[in-house]
């Protein structure tokens, strides 16, 4: 026979599990009960931090294109631009550590980790 539950291990500092135990008391529940509650909403939450970040990055893209139609860029300004974001990038990633041949596998994973999410 399969079991349908597992036991799951973990530590808490003690001011937590003092919370857990007293959440628990107050709504009748077990402390597994209020586990699993609490799973189910923080994944609803990751997936509206997830929507409403999208919805971020879509606002700005429409805000860029919209400023880019009201104003577009010449090409000389476009190629100083491209050189200004290039000189930037490669101080980021200097100060962080990051070489040219790491860029790809972190985009990678980014992506990867990203997709899983979803």
């Amino acid at each position: 026979m399969n079991k349908t539950a597992q036991t799951l291990g973990f530590s808490v500092p003690p001011a937590i599990v003092k919370e857990v135990e007293t959440m628990a008391r107050q709504e009748h529940r077990t402390k597994s009960e209020l586990f699993r509650e609490m799973v189910r909403v923080y994944r609803r939450y990751r997936v509206e931090r997830d929507r409403d970040e999208l919805r971020w990055v879509n606002n700005i893209i429409a805000e860029a294109k919209a400023e880019e139609e009201k104003n577009p860029m010449t090409v000389e300004e476009l190629l100083a631009e491209s050189d200004r974001l290039a000189k930037y990038g490669a101080a980021q990633s200097k100060k962080l550590g990051i070489k040219p041949k790491d860029v790809a596998r972190i985009i990678h994973e980014y992506r990867k980790e990203r997709r899983a999410r979803a």
